[in-house]
């Protein structure tokens, strides 16, 4: 193998570790600094309900808003991760060799089990979104 060749695969090697190794440091950064939806929804309730004063009735209305709205930013932030990830994969599988292609596709089975499962809150035998 020629010398640009063998550069050329170390820094695409070394592309994709650091591409899976910022999904991780992000995922774990994003879930020390986001509290869990239920206690982010308890305190946007909380937050209404000391500043506006809100009856039991009307929080009882608000509570089931509140979660949907939370679940729709899990759906957004899970489909723009796969969006974006499928992209990256896309530009990064024009520059492997096809000997490099059987990993990469199991690297990219393996990103889409994480987002899937740690963003998306789904369990490991449910079924796979797209």
């Amino acid at each position: 193998m020629n010398r640009k060749l063998k550069i050329s695969l170390y820094l695409a090697a070394i592309f994709v570790a650091g591409v899976v190794t910022g999904m991780f440091v992000s995922f774990e950064v994003v879930r020390h600094m986001m509290p869990r939806p239920e206690k982010m929804a308890a305190r946007w309730c909380g937050e209404l309900q000391s500043k506006l004063h809100l009856t039991p009735e009307q929080l009882r209305k608000i509570r089931p808003i509140i979660d949907d709205t939370l679940g729709q930013f899990r759906t957004s932030m899970t489909g723009v991760m796969y969006a974006n990830l499928s992209n990256c994969n896309a530009r990064i599988a024009l520059e492997i060799t096809p000997e490099q292609r059987p990993k990469f596709e199991q690297i990219q089975k393996e990103q889409q089990e994480f987002i899937r499962t740690k963003v998306g809150g789904e369990t490991p035998g449910s079924p796979k979104k797209p």
